[in-house]
């Protein structure tokens, strides 16, 4: 079986899940759109759901070049005598208030005579309502900053006989801005802006504002320091989805922070949380984006994988408000696993596989599903099956095991070894996952080649504070 769904490419990296991980456990889930799984009655109304196979490509940014002025078109609205931007009074960014006023441009520009306008002041030009009198975004470029001269992105509307300013990002940290993007997120003609901040030495802060203008008037989606924000149209429709990426932990060194991603979309009149509009996404990107990072980070620190588990469950507790299980699935699923136990694996896999159809979150039906697939030679499906069986229960020991048994089967030894190593860390005691491992290593005919990834998994283990 083979996935259709698009993998993110290189140009996608912030979305881009870790190796195998990602692409076992979405090769799984990537068939739950058709699945029709219910609700309990007593849930609320269920949301409308996209069904069939979500499109994973982000959109490329595009600095608002489309809406840029240059040259004699940017110094026109910039020499303008109307022409005003935010000056903030502080020089501190990271100041809990950040008090300001409008001034005009000509005092700005009036410091620096021996700059052009430009250099100063970046100028793009758009209708944000539609009304065919148009804006302009004014934002200062990094010369203003390096000066601790500290303007914020102002809105101003040109009007047939002077310009009148409408808004500024005061709230948007930082001392240096750029626009990121300008485009139609619900494609009713009137664009959103995508504006960005940073602070800090080389930038090391960086914080986001998608703004747009609805009809109670500005409504913004800020995006403290963040590790990533993407366009992504996941359903086709011309209509843009916003994956924010948003820390959750930050336990231990940067690199091994914890993050969720979550979904929004412009409405017309407000930024509305979208996950219950695509329920399979965290399946598909958030879960698969943990695992990776337990795998990656085996060797961590206790807290930070502990913080990755707390992540998966919160993840798990938003898919889990959306579906359950149907009627007569347990006694079907005692039926199937009776067949398991009795070694008779085709009829197993058949009537396991139709479970995880009807219900693809039952740790049971996945552990068993990887038993029967092991025994009929399907490495990539053993390790499908107990990587989504890590992502319904990662505290589960013969969840764990199976996804080291199937990342041996498909010749990925480091991450076989990672595996194992977290059954003593994260599955109860340790020298309860000690003993399990040691006993699975004495099984009657194991292979040599995960008898040696046992060995080397205990002795990590040892190692362990």
């Amino acid at each position: 079986m083979t996935s259709s769904l698009p993998r993110p490419s290189s140009a996608c990296a912030p979305l881009a899940l870790s190796a195998r991980v990602a692409g076992a456990l979405a090769l799984g889930l990537c068939l739950v759109g058709a699945l029709g799984v219910t609700t309990p009655a007593s849930a609320k109304p269920k949301p409308k759901t996209h069904q069939g196979q979500y499109d994973l490509g982000i959109l490329g940014f595009n600095d608002g070049d489309p809406f840029r002025l240059k040259g004699a078109e940017a110094e026109a609205v910039l020499l303008d005598p109307d022409a005003q931007v935010y000056l903030f009074q502080t020089n501190d960014w990271m100041a809990k208030v950040q008090r300001g006023a409008w001034v005009k441009v000509s005092d700005v520009l009036g410091r620096f005579p021996e700059r052009a306008p430009n250099e100063l002041l970046k100028v793009y030009k758009l209708d944000l309502s539609s009304d065919r009198a148009p804006e302009v975004v004014i934002v200062p470029t990094a010369i203003l900053g390096e000066q601790q001269i500290r303007c914020a992105p102002s809105i101003l509307r040109v009007g047939s006989d002077k310009m009148t300013p409408l808004w500024a990002a005061t709230t948007l940290p930082g001392d240096r801005y750029r626009v990121v993007d300008i485009r139609d997120l619900d494609n009713d003609l009137d664009p959103e802006v995508l504006l960005g901040g940073e602070g800090g030495q080389a930038g090391y802060y960086q914080f986001m504002e998608l703004i747009a203008l609805g009809k109670d008037g500005w409504v913004a989606l800020d995006v403290p320091h963040v590790e990533s924000l993407h366009f992504v149209d996941l359903d086709r429709d011309d209509k843009i989805e916003v994956v924010v990426r948003e820390r959750f932990g930050r336990k231990g060194p940067a690199y091994q922070w914890t993050y969720i991603d979550h979904l929004y979309r412009w409405t017309g009149q407000k930024f509305e949380p979208a996950d219950a509009a695509f329920p399979r996404y965290h399946d598909e990107q958030t879960l698969p984006t943990l695992i990776g990072d337990l795998i990656d980070n085996h060797d961590a620190r206790l807290p930070i994988l502990e913080e990755k588990l707390v992540a998966m469950q919160k993840v798990r507790d938003i898919t889990a408000q959306w579906t359950t299980a149907p009627r007569g699935f347990h006694q079907k699923k005692v039926q199937a696993l009776g067949l398991v136990q009795k070694r008779q694996m085709k009829g197993a896999k058949a009537k396991l596989e139709a479970l995880d159809k009807a219900f693809p979150y039952d740790a049971q039906v996945l552990l068993g599903l990887a038993q029967a697939r092991e025994v009929l030679g399907e490495s990539e499906g053993v390790l499908d099956a107990a990587l989504r069986a890590v992502a319904v229960e990662p505290k589960n020991r013969e969840a764990w095991w199976w996804t080291g048994v199937g990342f041996a089967a498909v010749q990925e030894r480091s991450s076989a070894v990672a595996s194992l190593h977290l059954i003593v860390r994260l599955t109860g005691s340790r020298d309860e996952g000690t003993a399990f491992l040691k006993a699975r290593r004495t099984m009657p005919g194991m292979d040599s080649e995960l008898q040696s990834i046992i060995d080397q998994a205990l002795s990590l283990a040892a190692k362990d504070d």
